[in-house]
């Protein structure tokens, strides 16, 4: 009977690592990331309300450089946007987002995402004329969309019911900046060139990694302990 019990028990320890294997090679192709914002962030086509969101990659195989934002359901896309590459010489174990710093009164500009692990990242491309502008305030060099891109990007800007707020309060006299034009039909600008080395994440901000491996980890050391009492109770029955 109690060989019984306990193959009953590997075997759902089984299962249970074979459910959760997808999701986590799902999360390492997507790069999907929960993150929360406790102020308003600028991205390319909207500005985000303080709350949690998703960045993931779009499933392309022929470009790994577009990035959807979505509600923590994703169930609303609030921008769907083309990166480039940003290179890193060091990669950190949790989720690192940087911004543009604007001027006070203004809500910072999102400039990269890096997924834990990766040396490289997602730098944002912004319209032309959006990009001159914060290029002009933070005197950063601030990459362009292309003209003949096919990326739409979402221009709704999320209301304060469908963002889960923090409980830091946000920056005083806050502003929305200034509405977008559309990308003028011109030859793409130069982008911006990689953070120097040996501080390439300076000026950026840190953004605690909330999807991990935990739950691997957990059931991965469940299993073994199963596996060595089971062995161990065999090896008393033959004793």
């Amino acid at each position: 009977m109690n060989r019984f019990y306990i193959a009953g028990t590997l075997l759902c320890c089984a299962l249970f690592l074979a459910i959760l294997a997808p999701s986590a090679y799902s999360d390492e192709w997507n790069k999907m990331t929960v993150v929360t914002f406790p102020n308003p962030v600028e991205v390319p086509g909207a500005v985000l309300q303080p709350g949690k969101y998703v960045l993931k990659l779009v499933d392309s195989p022929s470009d790994r450089h577009i990035v959807q934002i979505t509600n923590e359901r994703q169930d609303h896309i609030y921008a769907t946007i083309l990166a480039i590459p940003n290179y890193r010489l060091e990669p950190r174990g949790k989720t690192v987002v940087t911004f543009y710093e604007m001027p006070s009164g203004q809500p910072e500009a999102l400039k990269a995402w890096f997924y834990p692990g990766d040396n490289y990242g997602q730098e944002f491309t912004y319209s032309k004329d959006r990009a001159r502008l914060i290029s002009e305030a933070t005197h950063e060099n601030v990459p362009v969309t292309p003209p003949d891109s096919h990326v739409s990007t979402a221009t709704q800007q999320p209301s304060a019911v469908e963002s889960e707020t923090t409980p830091t309060t946000p920056r005083s006299e806050e502003t929305s900046p200034s509405p977008q034009s559309p990308p003028q039909a011109e030859p793409r600008t130069q982008p911006a060139p990689p953070p120097a080395p040996g501080n390439p994440e300076t000026g950026g901000k840190e953004m605690p990694q909330t999807a991990s491996d935990a739950p691997l980890v957990a059931l991965i050391g469940i299993f073994s302990i199963a596996s060595a009492l089971a062995l161990r109770t065999f090896g008393r029955e033959r004793g």
